[in-house]
């Protein structure tokens, strides 16, 4: 079934599975929906989602033409990614807040931690020598 979302101009939404057939993706509980962002692949700009629970609050008085949704932040993460065309990288987190949706934690950009000398295994060893006497 495929549902038209007003909000996402030029993207299709996909619900209950994956529009290119069987979805490794959902077999996970924790994966409830994916972007197809490949250039020029037969469903590019494509929004999957596993249930309709997953688009938001719909509203809808029975005519196709004026449905409207307010999206949840879950379709605004993949929208995100049909736009830049890319994973979870800086330029996504731009579009991200151009869009003024929050980057969640798990996505945000980590500081890479430089290592400290006491971390190496000799230097470790020579310090228990070293507090022993």
């Amino acid at each position: 079934m495929e549902i038209i979302c007003l909000d996402f101009p030029d993207v299709d939404i996909f619900v209950g599975g994956c529009v290119a057939g069987d979805a490794p993706d959902f077999r996970s509980h924790s994966r409830v929906a994916h972007a197809h962002i490949g250039k020029g692949a037969p469903h590019d700009k494509w929004i999957c989602v596993r249930s309709t629970e997953n688009l938001g609050a719909l509203e809808w008085d029975g005519d196709l033409d004026s449905m409207a949704t307010t999206a949840n932040p879950l379709l605004w993460h993949e929208y995100a990614h049909v736009l830049t065309g890319q994973g979870h990288t800086d330029k996504w987190r731009a579009k991200m807040r151009e869009l003024g949706q929050p980057i969640p934690a798990r996505y945000r950009k980590r500081l890479k931690r430089r290592p400290s000398w006491t971390d190496y295994p000799s230097v470790r060893r020579l310090f228990a020598r070293l507090s022993k006497t």
